[in-house]
């Protein structure tokens, strides 16, 4: 809508424009073009595009690729959400483990006791109890 000229921004104008751009057949562009210049420039361009081959073929690789790049875009964005999510559960799990093992062994517990209370082996616990979460 930026584009129209400034004449064309009413109701009226707006609705002639979207009258061109439904529209379904040669004759119905070739009397809106008679109507209006800018119209006529419209569909002269429009003419121009379906007749020229190459310039076809140009335009319908450009819009492959944008909807492959809006694709990939998508693709990627969906694939850092699940990659993030899947990575902060398994540091919230980590973290969870050490706390409670932490307060397990500042009460007093030792190591082997600890793993007994989380149904750990005692390997895994002093493992845990190494990491330093930040």
């Amino acid at each position: 809508m930026k584009k129209l000229p400034p004449e064309d921004l009413n109701e009226k104008g707006i609705i002639r424009w979207m009258r061109f751009l439904g529209g379904k057949n040669r004759e119905e562009f070739e009397d809106m073009a008679k109507k209006d210049e800018y119209i006529e420039e419209a569909y002269n361009e429009l003419k121009k595009l379906s007749h020229d081959g190459q310039m076809r073929m140009e335009y319908e690789l450009r819009q492959k690729a944008i909807r492959d790049h809006n694709m990939m875009m998508k693709t990627a964005r969906k694939h850092g959400y699940e990659s993030g999510y899947e990575s902060g559960y398994e540091m919230g799990e980590r973290l969870a483990m050490k706390k409670v093992i932490d307060k397990l062994t500042g009460e007093g517990r030792t190591i082997e006791e600890t793993a007994e209370l989380l149904g750990l082996g005692v390997e895994m616990v002093e493992t845990i109890s190494k990491w330093e979460i930040n």
